[in-house]
């Protein structure tokens, strides 16, 4: 009688486990599933890479409506320590209004940091982001990452190079989003609104647009090629040519966006500016780089930059993009 009652205890307790073990082996090969873009607290990071994919090129869509019509009502936000005009457009708040409130409005409980502010919102229709997942089917991204609503901060560049913009200059006009978790950019999307219309996105340790991918080998032993900001080229070029010697080449552009993706597919050994800049202007091209093997840092080398709901907007110390040698740049740089 005791011996039995024993072994009906054992047959259920092996029961119990294997039923356990079965349902491990289910999920652990399953995944969690968190396709759905319509979430709350835990996002998924394709899905949100799907929506910054899409918000990306609405906001461009805004930005080429606007320059159509030529109805840029141009305003001025004051100037830059450079002393240029920092000037604001129709095209900046539309772009905004499309970007911001239809990445709010998918991910209601994520922090969305713009460039801009609505202003006119309630005149652009924002189209909804939930199917947008399906269209990174093509890609071959099947794994996907869940992550705390509290800790996603996404940053907005709703149009950059905005008096480029102006000038009718539209090669280096780009906007731009990037996910940061905890800090550190690890989704950038880069779209050029105009002809040849492109997007460049990236998900570290993820994958990569095709345009990024098979991307040409740097050469050794290439003289470096620094790309800098159109507004202060000749202190750069002064600068370059005392850390780096007569042979540094000096490309003037626009855009943050434009400069970090001539670095990313290897137009420029390295993105140099030496003044103050806004870090919705280089957080995706910092995860882009980095998704790609390289390095973006201030100037002055650590601390790293923060990307997070409470950090500064504002980076003071200047900033260096590379594909390789980054520490040699900066070891040029540090003494000028």
């Amino acid at each position: 009688m005791h011996l039995g009652a024993n072994v009906r205890i054992s047959k259920i307790g092996l029961c119990v486990t294997v039923g356990f073990f079965i349902l491990l082996y289910l999920y652990s090969t399953r995944g969690p599933s968190y396709s759905s873009i319509d979430n709350r607290y835990v996002i998924s990071l394709k899905a949100l890479l799907a929506g910054s994919i899409r918000a990306a090129k609405m906001g461009g869509s805004e930005v080429v409506l606007v320059h159509n019509q030529n109805r840029l009502n141009i305003e001025s936000k004051g100037k830059t320590k450079e002393g240029v005009n920092d000037p604001v457009t129709a095209a900046d708040y539309r772009s905004h209004c499309a970007m911001y409130h239809s990445l709010i409005e998918a991910f209601p409980k994520i922090t969305v940091i713009s460039e801009e502010m609505s202003k006119g919102c309630d005149q652009i229709e924002v189209p909804s982001l939930k199917d947008t997942i399906k269209e990174l089917d093509q890609y071959g991204i099947g794994s996907d990452i869940a992550a705390n609503a509290n800790d996603v901060t996404v940053w907005i560049d709703p149009l950059d190079a905005t008096k480029e913009f102006t000038e009718n200059l539209l090669q280096y006009v780009t906007t731009m989003v990037c996910v940061a978790i905890k800090g550190e950019p690890v989704i950038g999307v880069i779209f050029k609104p105009f002809e040849p219309k492109t997007t460049y996105w990236a998900w570290v340790d993820h994958g990569v647009s095709p345009n990024l991918r098979n991307l040409p080998q740097p050469k050794e032993g290439r003289n470096p090629v620094l790309i800098v900001s159109r507004s202060h080229a000749g202190r750069v070029h002064n600068a370059s040519k005392l850390a780096l010697g007569d042979n540094v080449q000096v490309i003037s552009a626009a855009g943050s966006g434009y400069k970090s993706l001539e670095v990313a597919v290897g137009n420029a050994t390295a993105y140099v500016h030496m003044t103050a800049i806004k870090k919705w202007d280089v957080c995706a091209g910092a995860a882009i780089i980095s998704a790609l093997g390289g390095s973006v840092t201030p100037l002055s080398g650590p601390p790293p930059m923060g990307f997070g709901p409470t950090d500064s907007t504002l980076l003071n110390s200047g900033l260096l993009a590379t594909m390789q040698d980054h520490k040699w740049y900066l070891d040029k740089f540090y003494n000028v």
